[in-house]
């Protein structure tokens, strides 16, 4: 392991309900398109899983959802971001976590690995989690290994498959999970597709 970690206790981007401006259309950098005044998307009041949640339906080849808070990437550490999620009407799609990766100056780091397990949501309704774990090597449960070079993240997700899916996301959760991979550290408990919800 790295010799130096940094530790960043509270990570989690604000909930849907808080507005539609910090969420993109596009990769998550500033000027990119937001959900706020998108046909496509709307707040789905008192879900009876989710609560207040988004809902967004897929118009695109690749339906990005990216928040525009720049997520510092601890360095010598590891972050866990995903959300539940679920299909409400039209066809099954497949949903994927998906980062965008920044660099000093604001550089794009486009040679380093952006996109998470591809989970396919197999029913309407059934609550699906989708994750992915951004990392300085490449360990078991790592998904994305990540070089110094990346100081942070715009992280989100990616709906694909045939358009008119509707699909529904409780919220982003992002959260520091290094001590997951640190010899002999009990691990933090991961998403459960029931029951693990932060409102």
């Amino acid at each position: 392991m790295p010799g130096t970690i940094d530790i960043f206790p509270d990570l989690m981007p604000p909930a849907f309900s808080e507005g539609l401006c910090d969420w993109s259309r596009g990769d998550g950098t500033p000027d990119t398109p937001t959900y706020e005044t998108a046909r496509n998307a709307r707040l789905a009041r008192n879900d009876v899983d989710f609560g207040d949640c988004l809902e967004v339906r897929k118009v695109d080849p690749v339906q990005r959802l990216r928040y525009m808070g720049e997520v510092p990437v601890p360095r010598g550490g590891f972050i866990e971001f995903g959300a539940r999620v679920k299909a409400v009407r039209g066809p099954l799609p497949q949903v994927r976590a998906a980062a965008f990766a920044g660099g000093m100056h604001a550089t794009v780091i486009g040679d380093l690995p952006l996109l998470g397990p591809v989970v396919s949501v197999e029913s309407f309704e059934r609550i699906h989690v989708v994750r992915a774990v951004i990392g300085p090597m490449a360990l078991p449960g790592v998904d994305l290994v990540w070089d110094a070079r990346a100081l942070y993240a715009h992280v989100g997700l990616d709906i694909l498959g045939p358009e008119n899916s509707v699909v529904r996301i409780e919220r982003m959760i992002v959260r520091e999970v290094t001590r997951n991979f640190l010899p002999g550290r009990v691990p933090l408990p991961g998403f459960e597709a029931e029951g693990y919800v932060i409102r």
